[in-house]
């Protein structure tokens, strides 16, 4: 009886881990197939299925924004703004999508949805205004012809609005590739640039630099010392005789004009006095009283 017991319960717990196991395996098994990228992609939406995208960020998620920026350019402020309005992420098979309810940007779009096809890792969004929709979808190529994204069925009549959907993503493909070809041939010449920077640039500036220091030593330093030389020289063979002239002709007027005047000033002045003084002696005379007679 007892070993009928233990061996019950161990057929119930092998059966409850073959289940389990099944379980999970349904679940990992599709991620094994995808590409590192798209394992990745898959650990995040599988998880976040019936969320809502908004309080989740799912769209500031670095892996799905790093992807959408470049794939909607300036139309991904618009298509998020109105994706964030969803009420949860959804499942269709391989498809995980958002889309919207409303639109908060009625003068720039009326839906908006996003796509995440798991099968593909292939991105898509549309968004539609006024009856036409516009369609961006990362590019897939098999069998070299663009592979078409597909849509969750809620989404189907608006990606049915959208005006040749094969030729318009064909065009995102070309300009895509075109983008992968100009974006590492810009990165080259940046690299280019930097390495002529470096290895003929600089040793050209610095080449230069010493130059100019040697020619300043050995032209600019002579140049002014002779020219401080020469004005040394002048001073001693011009401007001091000249000096020495200035004083000895000041001299020499000093003697032939000015001692000449003074002394004739002085003679002047000597024979001025006595004339002067002479009428006022006589007048003096006159003046005094005449003595009496006795």
């Amino acid at each position: 009886m007892f070993t009928y017991v233990v061996n019950k319960c161990a057929a119930v717990r092998l059966s409850l881990l073959l289940l389990a196991a099944l379980l999970l395996s349904a679940c990992v098994a599709p991620a094994l197939l995808l590409s590192p990228q798209g394992q990745l992609m898959w650990a995040i939406m599988k998880p976040m299925v019936g969320l809502d995208p908004k309080e989740v960020n799912l769209f500031e998620q670095p892996l799905i924004k790093k992807r959408l920026e470049p794939l909607l350019g300036e139309h991904y402020q618009t298509a998020v703004s109105l994706l964030n309005t969803a009420d949860e992420i959804k499942q269709q098979g391989p498809l995980f999508y958002v889309a919207s309810n409303y639109t908060p940007l009625p003068q720039l779009a009326e839906k908006a949805g996003f796509v995440w096809n798991a099968e593909t890792n292939q991105m898509a969004v549309l968004i539609s205004k006024g009856g036409v929709t516009e369609i961006f979808a990362e590019a897939v190529e098999k069998k070299a012809k663009a592979v078409l994204p597909v849509w969750p069925d809620e989404l189907v009549d608006y990606a049915k609005m959208a005006s040749n959907p094969e030729k318009l993503l064909q065009q995102q493909l070309e300009q895509q590739k075109q983008q992968l070809l100009e974006q590492p041939q810009q990165q080259l010449q940046q690299a280019v640039e930097a390495q002529k920077q470096q290895l003929i640039d600089a040793p050209k500036q610095q080449l230069e630099q010493a130059i100019d220091a040697q020619k300043q030593q050995l032209i600019e330093a002579p140049k002014q010392q002779l020219e401080q030389a020469i004005d040394a020289q002048k001073q001693q063979l011009i401007e001091a005789p000249k000096q020495q002239l200035e004083q000895a002709i000041d001299a020499q007027k000093q003697q032939l004009i000015d001692a000449p005047k003074q002394q004739l000033q002085q003679a002047t002045d000597a024979q001025q006095q006595p004339l002067s003084e002479q009428p006022d002696l006589q007048l003096k005379k006159l003046a005094a009283p005449v003595p009496k007679q006795d």
